[in-house]
């Protein structure tokens, strides 16, 4: 298995640096503003930053998707199917590093922003707007939510954790379109569909947790959801690629 992430992670590895990059850069026109005469690289690198950050974590999951979708329809992995690995541990290995990447981009973008927003703090001081907007962002998630430690941390896991259940459920929809609806009209726009009625269903129960009263422990228990959800798919998925996909 650990040989199969390796495998995995230098498949997206370029993408990833990339990302990376992107990332240092916009870090670095953010310090400038923040300690030099130019306040508009300020401005440039916060946003510079909160969309990389967005679309590096977004594009890692699509990446992983296309990938699995390539694997299966080219000959770019041929040899891989042919090695002694059953289905469970081809796919077992994506979705697992996969979901490592997403929660460790998640975890370096939640840490740097706090650096970053402790910086800005000992150099103005006072960020009252700033202060302000994060308070109306974690108010648009629910309205009982505060800036605590424990919230945004409970935000951060059920944020990461329906993201992970996405990318398993287009890991499904991509098997179903090459192996049940392989060879038929609009399989794509019929594996789409499903993906999407899978994912309005998934989210449909998941806002039930929002009843819970304490909102922390609602938002845990929906992320713990999202996981459950990943893993009964994540075996589904599997038990069609070992009993009904032929490359």
């Amino acid at each position: 298995m650990t040989t199969l992430m390796k495998y995995e992670f230098r498949k997206t590895l370029i993408s990833k640096l990339i990302f990376i990059g992107i990332t240092a850069v916009m870090e670095v026109i953010f310090l400038v503003g923040l300690f030099g005469p130019y306040e508009e690289s300020l401005f440039v690198g916060m946003l510079g930053l909160f969309f990389t950050a967005l679309a590096g974590i977004a594009y890692i999951g699509i990446e992983s998707i296309l990938t699995l979708y390539r694997d299966l329809t080219t000959k770019q992995s041929y040899m891989l199917f042919m090695t002694p690995n059953n289905s469970y541990k081809i796919l077992g290995a994506k979705a697992l590093e996969n979901g490592l990447a997403v929660l460790l981009s998640g975890a370096f973008f939640g840490v740097l922003a706090a650096a970053d927003f402790m910086l800005l703090l000992r150099q103005y001081g006072s960020i009252g707007d700033i202060l302000d907007m994060a308070k109306r962002m974690m108010i648009s998630i629910d309205a009982r939510l505060d800036l605590s430690a424990q919230a945004l941390a409970a935000v951060l896991f059920m944020i990461l954790c329906s993201w992970v259940l996405r990318i398993v459920t287009g890991y499904f929809a991509v098997v179903l379109s090459c192996t049940f609806l392989s060879g038929k009209r609009a399989a794509g726009v019929i594996s789409f569909l499903i993906y999407i009625g899978i994912s309005l269903g998934t989210g449909w129960l998941s806002d039930l947790f929002t009843e819970v009263p304490n909102v922390i422990h609602g938002l845990l228990l929906e992320g713990g959801f999202a996981l459950l959800c990943a893993v009964v798919m994540y075996f589904v998925t599997a038990w069609i690629m070992d009993r009904k996909l032929s490359v």
